[in-house]
């Protein structure tokens, strides 16, 4: 079928025409999905439910598709790139809003026990790797002992502890550089 063709049957809800192209083209869709997401979640369901919304998108609105401008492959890169940057931020606010309740509620403790720039500190931890830093916050952010990560992340345990110890020690050398230390 052609790119015409396609939007004719959309338009005329075809949904043999959907699950043709979901078959066609899913593989690409979840590849860009996954460059995008892949730094900021391991989970596995943000990049489906990104490549969902693009289908789902295509099905409610085939009209925003213009053969014209471009080949359907690229329209459908083009959105889900768009959803998966703004399902990033999303994540990304996400993450940083807990931590930063997470801190408020511990903050008298913090400041009493630690003289420390937390901005600083969390900034270094988001240099690290994705699954270092997703380690690092459910351990040290949230005070989550090795087996409570192990259950939400599948890790295994001696895994956990080998992140946890490269990370520490990135983060050491990170302010060790900064003219500063870890507490």
């Amino acid at each position: 079928m052609t790119d015409e063709e396609y939007l004719t049957a959309l338009l005329n809800r075809d949904e043999e025409t959907l699950d043709q192209l979901m078959t066609q083209y899913s593989r690409l869709l979840w590849l860009i999905a996954t460059k995008y997401l892949s730094d900021v979640s391991s989970n596995t369901e943000d990049i489906e439910e990104v490549v969902s919304d693009v289908y789902l998108r295509l099905w409610r609105h085939p009209e925003g598709f213009n053969p014209a401008r471009g080949s359907l492959k690229t329209y459908l890169a083009v959105l889900t790139r768009s959803m998966a940057l703004n399902k990033r931020k999303a994540l990304t606010k996400r993450i940083f809003n807990a931590l930063e309740d997470d801190m408020l509620d511990r903050e008298p403790l913090l400041e009493a026990s630690f003289d420390m720039d937390w901005e600083a500190f969390y900034e270094a931890v988001m240099t690290l790797d994705a699954v270092t830093r997703e380690i690092i916050i459910q351990r040290y952010f949230f005070d989550r002992q090795p087996r409570e990560i192990q259950a939400l992340t599948g890790y295994e345990a001696k895994y956990i502890d080998n992140q946890l110890y490269h990370g520490k020690r990135k983060l050491a050398r990170h302010f060790k550089e900064l003219g500063g230390e870890i507490g």
